[in-house]
Order: C-alpha cells, then structure tokens, then sequence
C-alpha cells in the first residue's frame, strides 16, 4: 500500500515586518491627510483638557485600521514642520502624542515664539502639517 502525501492548504498568513514601518502620513495643518498609508484617517476633534496652561483644544486624533497594531505599545514617531517665521523672534516647533490606544493616538503641536528683544516666551497650541510614523516591534 502507498503512503499518501497530505497536501497542506497554502493559507496566506499575514506576516508583520518586524522593525520597519506599518503605517506612515503627512498631514495638513487643517487635518487633511496629504498622504498616508490606506486605513488611516484623522480628525481635529482631541479629549476635552487643559493643554499646558490654555483652554484651547487644539490638537488631531490619529485613527488606525483595526488589526495594524497588535497592541497599545507600538512607538509613534512625530514630525512637526515649522510654524513660520516671521519678525524679530524665530518659533520652536514641538509636537507630542497622548491618548494612545490600539484604535488610535491623539497628537498635539505647539509654537514656542521665542523673543529676540526680550527673553520671554509663549507656548501656544497651534495647527501646523505634520508627518507620522508607526512601528510595531
């Protein structure tokens, strides 16, 4: 009698490239996605709160396709362009990310207008494009 070989079904198993980027975007400064991997969407809505001394709730939130991420610990890293120059003062642009779930991420970017005259400073939120990028390790 002849020993038969069992086929084994080829199911595609979606691999996960360990290390390298899963998702990536540039964004407007008015929420719009520029460009961004497929799935992605945001929004200008962010949590109610107080964001380093004002009341304004200035920020986007960061929408994943389900399934990108295999949890809340995937690392985020952000990118703000410059929020223009113009006058005797030159801005430092600073952007940070809260709120990170397996859904999504809220980013927040400020503006610190640094004087040139004098040596005060302000830190504003404001709205300036932005670039992301997701790994999943």
């Amino acid at each position: 009698m002849k020993k038969v070989k069992k086929l084994k079904s080829k199911k595609k198993k979606k691999r996960r490239r360990k290390g390298k980027p899963i998702a990536m975007g540039k964004i407007a400064a008015d929420g719009s996605i520029l460009k961004a991997t497929p799935g992605i969407s945001i929004s200008t809505v962010i949590y109610e709160g107080e964001i380093y001394g004002t009341r304004d709730d200035i920020g986007y939130t960061v929408t994943l396709p389900e399934g990108l991420v295999c949890d809340n610990n995937y690392i985020i890293q952000l990118t703000a362009e410059n929020y223009g120059e113009d006058g005797p003062d030159y801005v430092i642009t600073s952007i940070a990310s809260r709120y990170q779930t397996i859904r999504g991420f809220e980013v927040i970017i400020w503006a610190d207008r640094i004087q040139t005259i004098s040596s005060s400073y302000t830190i504003t939120p404001v709205r300036t494009n932005w670039h992301f990028v997701v790994y999943d390790l």
